[in-house]
């Protein structure tokens, strides 16, 4: 191969090249260059033998910090260093228009016989490849998605740095973790279900595509979900030497899907008890009324026929039974106020002494046989900011409530200053009744719930009570043994939160 038709070859090769390429002499005069090169660097046309050499300073700078370097770096290679790597965050500035772009890049010297004879750079404009990573970065900055890879000849993993952040963990050398470190970290119930994963993708047999959810142990002792999904590259022989692949946290997802699930749930339940509830609202009515119906009809009927004791009588049921439909058509009314929440509140400061004291002389004149109903009250006199109709709502219906599963013994209300919480009250209504069983004790504030399902009401008592009470900005609890009674006790604050 004659020399012009060696020319011609090299310049067709260097043209293949992604990179550009510069060729100098010792003297740092470019004799040959690429396509690419000419591209990047604006160079319309090489010069020909005839004009003034086409020197490399006079073709680009090379920005380092702000300085140009590339005097140091071609004095360096005369001086007889074989080469010399760019630094990372270094830029080209061409001298044709002036543009600057960053690049990666090399030096290499070519000598004979200890003495240089020609300098090879290749540079690669990286514009595109940072402009990508910082859209990328950006993007994951925003996001709980973990790039990672899998070393096969180490048995290491390199995770995103934000991976250990995130999971309040300490990073190894370089963001690593071993398989083993890596596995303990996994739910024990999910760690089948990773090495299938991995099984197949290191097999190189084929690709794992589906996502694998697992959880993760937190630095905090919490699990944590995870979605996971990886390929592999192969070498020449096709055998896998990388994994790679990324993991996002599915937390946010699993607790929206375990609170609908949970919201299915309940919407069932209410469904059931809504049913129960119009069953049962059918005989509730239907028995007082007819009570009230039945012995009007039988006084009108038979007034003269009827002793004045049996005409008393009379009369004292219909006003129980009147009293009790009332009562079922105030808890429906609740019902729908809370349910369309335009149930209103007023809050002022009021002694609480006074309130329990209407409510002593309210239940007085409606006395129980072998119940004693009575107020316990401490000398000191306690004002809290409330709603005082509301408030006396709860503690007549806790006290009614008292009444129904009761027989014998005591009804006591009153309250009390914990010395412990100050800037609070404890109301409480105790009894002798028969008592709750502790199965029931979480569920008797759901609505329609009822615990004797042969005793009057609608099972909503309860439940309107602890609306109210936590409107009030308070909270109601309850503590109770089969036989032996219940407490209802309510925590109220002295001064409330209010919102403008």
């Amino acid at each position: 191969m004659n020399i012009d038709k060696r020319i011609e070859y090299d310049k067709e090769l260097l043209n293949i090249l992604p990179d550009g390429v510069l060729v100098l002499n010792s003297d740092g005069e470019v004799t040959q260059l690429n396509q690419q090169a000419q591209t990047e660097l604006h160079i319309k046309s090489f010069p020909d033998k005839s004009t003034q050499p086409l020197r490399i300073e006079n073709i680009i700078n090379l920005i380092y910090h702000k300085e140009n370097i590339l005097p140091v770096v071609m004095e360096g290679l005369r001086k007889g260093e074989q080469g010399y790597t760019l630094p990372e965050h270094i830029d080209i500035q061409e001298k044709n228009n002036y543009t600057q772009f960053p690049v990666n890049g090399r030096f290499v010297t070519v000598r004979e016989d200890g003495e240089l004879k020609g300098i090879l750079f290749f540079f690669r404009n990286i514009t595109v490849e940072l402009t990508q990573e910082y859209i990328l970065n950006t993007a994951l900055q925003r996001t709980k998605i973990y790039p990672w890879y899998y070393d096969i000849a180490r048995s290491e993993f390199t995770l995103d740095y934000r991976y250990f952040e995130h999971l309040g963990i300490t990073p190894g050398i370089n963001n690593t973790l071993t398989m083993e470190e890596y596995v303990e970290m996994i739910h024990p119930d999910d760690r089948q279900a990773m090495a299938d994963a991995f099984t197949i993708q290191l097999s190189g047999i084929e690709t794992f595509e589906k996502p694998v959810p697992f959880r993760l142990h937190r630095g905090d002792g919490t699990w944590e979900w995870f979605e996971g999904q990886s390929t592999y590259i192969a070498n020449v022989l096709g055998h896998p030497y990388r994994l790679v692949g990324i993991c996002m946290s599915i937390q946010e997802y699993k607790d929206i899907e375990n609170t609908l699930i949970e919201a299915r749930k309940k919407a069932e339940e209410s469904d059931k008890l809504k049913m129960a509830f119009l069953a049962n609202m059918s005989h509730e009515i239907r028995t007082p009324l007819n009570a009230i119906v039945g012995f009007s009809d039988v006084i009108a009927s038979t007034y003269y026929e009827l002793s004045d004791e049996e005409r008393a009588d009379f009369v004292r049921l219909i006003s129980i039974n009147s009293e009790h439909l009332v009562r079922l058509i105030d808890d429906i009314l609740d019902l729908s106020k809370i349910e369309s929440n335009t149930i209103e509140f007023t809050f002022e400061n009021y002694p609480l002494k006074s309130l329990l004291r209407d409510i002593e002389m309210e239940q007085a004149m409606k006395p129980v046989p072998g119940i004693e109903i009575k107020a316990l009250l401490p000398d000191a006199d306690t004002n809290v900011v409330t709603d005082a109709t509301r408030l006396k709502q709860v503690i007549c219906n806790l006290i009614n409530n008292a009444r129904k599963f009761t027989e014998k013994g005591h009804i006591h209300f009153g309250y009390t200053v914990d010395s412990n919480h100050a800037d609070s009250v404890l109301i409480f209504v105790e009894d002798t009744g028969e008592g709750i069983p502790n199965e029931c004790q979480k569920e008797i504030f759901d609505r329609f719930y009822k615990v004797n399902t042969f005793k009057q009401g609608t099972g909503l008592g309860l439940s309107i009570c602890k609306t109210i009470v936590e409107h009030l900005q308070g909270e109601i609890s309850v503590s109770s043994e089969p036989g032996k009674g219940s407490r209802f006790v309510v925590t109220l604050p002295l001064n409330i939160q209010r919102e403008y």
